[in-house]
Formats: C-alpha cells, structure tokens, sequence
C-alpha cells in the first residue's frame, strides 16, 4: 500500500489484511511457533507427550496409588500444563496487543506495513527469517535460531481467498517455509 495524501492506493503486487486478533489467533501462532522447534524443546511442548506423560500419571495411580502417588500427580499436572501452555500463552499475548484494535496489515515485495490505531510499523522481508502457516494464520519469524514468532497475519483479513493465495505466494517468494 502506498499513502497518498491520506488516501490509500492499492498496488497490484501487495496483499492487504485487515483483522483483530482474537484467542484463536494467537493460539494458533503460539502452536506453529512451538511445533516448529527442533530437537528437546520441540519435543517437550508436543501435545502427543503431554498426554502421553497424563496417562502414566493415571496408570501409575491406578496401579499402585500409595507407592507411586507423588510422581503420578506430578506427570498427570506436568502433562496437563503442556497441553494448556498454548492457549495460556496466546491469552498474555493477545493481551498484550488488544489495545492496538483493528489491525491493517500490507504484505508486498518491499515488506510488511502494519497500521493500527497506535502504530504504523514497516519491517522489510530482511526482518524475518521464515514463516509457517495453520489453518487461521501465518506467522512470519524472527530470523534468530530460534525463530520466535515476530508477527501474526490472520486469513481471515483477508478480503478474497485469492488474496490468501496471493498471500502465501508473496512469503514463499520472499521466506523459508517451516
């Protein structure tokens, strides 16, 4: 998008959004955000090993609740609290940015340009490192090894399912895909 004496003209090689981000949003980054580590960390905040470490909890109560007690709640809070990390997580988040309101999000060759009610931010692709999709959202990493979320694009600002596809053309034109 470029401003034009306070008027916004659309070019033909930019995507345009225009979103709130809402709980799901958030979650949903914070899962991509998650799923996408490598190695130990990636592997401790799986879901399949929250739940995995729950159901021993449960077994090893059942089986023998006097001798195993401690170590059988223990497993059975750390693996609901694995489960729950991302939505807790997205919550603080989307806390944290519910005061910018309506976001409108640009994504073209130069960049992404994010305007809300507090803020006009302009970051070029060199900001990033990769992104990742979901089903609701993309999230555009940091470039760091890492690779911790640096902003949140959600479909659904999206005005056509074209523009999603444009979307997704321009990051991959532009980004690793994780």
């Amino acid at each position: 998008m470029v401003m034009d004496m306070g008027r916004d003209v659309v070019q033909d090689d930019v995507v345009e959004l225009e979103y709130t981000l809402e709980q799901q949003d958030m979650t949903d980054a914070v899962r991509l955000m998650l799923r996408k580590h490598k190695g130990f960390v990636g592997l401790l905040y799986h879901p399949a090993l929250g739940a995995t470490a729950a159901l021993i909890g449960v077994v090893l109560l059942v089986i023998s609740p006097l001798d195993d007690l401690g170590i059988g709640i223990a497993l059975i809070v750390w693996g609901v609290l694995m489960l729950s990390v991302p939505r807790m997580s997205a919550g603080q988040l989307r806390k944290a940015q519910q005061h910018h309101g309506v976001i409108r999000a640009s994504v073209g060759a130069a960049g992404v340009r994010q305007v809300s009610a507090h803020a006009d931010v302009r970051t070029g692709w060199a900001n990033y490192g990769s992104y990742a999709e979901s089903d609701g959202v993309f999230i555009l990493r940091s470039p760091d090894r890492a690779g911790r979320c640096s902003v949140v694009l959600a479909k659904r600002g999206a005005r056509t399912p074209e523009d999603v596809d444009r979307l997704r053309a321009i990051l991959a034109a532009n980004l690793r895909r994780v």
